[in-house]
């Protein structure tokens, strides 16, 4: 029996993904036909899913509270997809916040979040970010000892009490002799974790904490510790996360500060899994094992050291928006080289629109958006129109693709619209979000104007019009 396209489909199907096939083969994100959008909206195009968004949060939100017996704050790490649309959706969830930015600050609230449930990073913060973070009430996760004298003199002038966690840089070697990271391209992990501008040593902490206890304009609430997209490894979690427990359990019986909240980040791995950049994008494992380990640990330390027991917060982000995203591109043109044995399939876009293939080698699912009844033919390199290799997916495999068709890249929800960019003075794509058989814009295509609309022409340079 021929493997088909829509069998590639069901192979890498997620649990919370809503693509199904239509009985004419095409293509249907929720209930929306990927032609019919693009047909609508033009090519390329991200389209959203509301109701997998709202799945993904709830999913997290389950496998945290079911174990973790005090109160579970799951932050959308807005980073990863910025549109105001998905952030509201998830504050009529619940969701809480991480922000990296003023804009990113902005952002989270026109979506109506609720700052007591919104935390600030970076390893600097400007006075601008500090004094929105103190008037909202936002707790800032300080990265550094030098920024304390700058928040305490914002909170001062402001005449209000700034909120104050600090991040933990977590060094124990014993929890990552033997850890070898599937993400992270480096042979010394303790090393890389030292070299890192991030968080603070446990000394460094001290000092914070009595110099913010000591302060009328400050308030200790909690610790912040974040690695990223390490390992899908569940015993990975449980040493970074063990060791943050014993920092902190540390730190409360050298200052008697109990926290009202641990922030354990973000990183998680799905179950379709293009971070791994392994060429293998499953994910045996679910995020209810992730939950069970880290919570397994922390409370073992906590209760060990008899420390109350704070709320836990964490920050996942790609987990909640990746596969909510699906990028629809439009088939331009077909190229064979019998001679090299070659194909590519030049499509409408480029992986500046998906950028994490160009910097970190993501492994998307791509195929054929229409007639996924055909059987796979070939295999062939899909790439962008831009002025390099821009090279969506390697050997491909495809049935006899003709230009104009539809072309469909799944996981395209994290970090695409975050980082896309206007190379090549190409327009950015319009987003839309899809919830059952509806549909609408959330972010309009950009124009060429739109791309030289920041740039500012002198007068003597300005050329003549004939």
């Amino acid at each position: 029996m021929s493997y088909k396209v829509l069998d590639i489909l069901e192979s890498w199907r997620a649990k919370s993904d809503h693509l199904s096939v239509s009985e004419d083969a095409s293509l249907m994100i929720e209930g929306c036909s990927a032609r019919e959008l693009v047909e609508e909206y033009g090519s390329p195009l991200y389209v959203m899913s509301e109701t997998t968004l709202r799945q993904n949060y709830r999913q997290v939100k389950t496998a945290f509270d079911a174990v973790w017996p005090g109160t579970v704050n799951v932050m959308y790490a807005i980073k990863s997809n910025p549109n105001i649309a998905l952030r509201s959706i998830l504050s009529e969830e619940g969701a809480g916040g991480d922000c990296f930015s003023i804009g990113e600050i902005e952002a989270t609230f026109r979506g109506g979040a609720n700052p007591e449930k919104v935390a600030v990073n970076g390893s600097y913060k400007s006075d601008e970010v500090i004094e929105r973070s103190v008037e909202l009430g936002l707790i800032l996760n300080l990265d550094a000892e030098e920024e304390v004298d700058n928040v305490e003199r914002v909170a001062r002038r402001l005449g209000k009490v700034a909120r104050i966690a600090i991040r933990l840089k977590v060094l124990d070697k014993k929890y990552f002799k033997s850890f070898r990271p599937d993400c992270f391209v480096t042979p010394n992990f303790s090393g890389f974790m030292e070299r890192s501008k991030w968080g603070e040593t446990e000394n460094a902490a001290e000092r914070i904490i009595h110099k913010v206890m000591a302060s009328k304009s400050m308030e200790m609430v909690g610790y912040h510790n974040h690695l990223g997209r390490a390992s899908r490894d569940p015993s990975m979690w449980q040493a970074l996360q063990g060791a943050f427990a014993e920092m902190v359990v540390s730190l409360y019986q050298k200052t008697g500060f109990s926290p009202f909240m641990v922030d354990i980040g973000g990183g998680w791995s799905r179950e379709r899994d293009p971070e791994s950049s392994s060429g293998d994008i499953r994910n045996p494992h679910k995020i209810e094992d992730y939950a069970h380990v880290v919570s397994e640990v922390m409370l073992r330390i906590f209760r060990g050291g008899k420390m109350p027991l704070p709320q836990l917060w964490l920050e996942p982000g790609r987990y909640i928006v990746g596969n909510s995203g699906v990028f629809l591109t439009r088939t331009v043109l077909v190229k064979q080289d019998e001679e090299l044995g070659f194909t590519w399939v030049n499509v409408d876009s480029s992986t500046n629109n998906l950028l994490q293939i160009d910097l970190y080698d993501y492994d998307y699912v791509v195929l054929p958006a229409e007639h996924m009844q055909r059987p796979i033919t070939r295999k062939a390199d899909v790439v962008g129109i831009i002025c390099v290799p821009s090279v969506f997916a390697e050997d491909c495999p495809l049935p006899d693709v003709k230009a104009g068709e539809i072309m469909a890249i799944l996981d395209a929800g994290m970090y695409a619209e975050a980082k896309g960019n206007q190379f090549n003075s190409i327009p950015r794509p319009a987003t839309i979000l899809v919830k059952a058989e509806s549909h609408c814009l959330i972010r309009r295509r950009e124009t060429v104007e739109d791309v030289f609309s920041t740039m500012i022409m002198p007068e003597r340079l300005k050329p003549e019009i004939v």
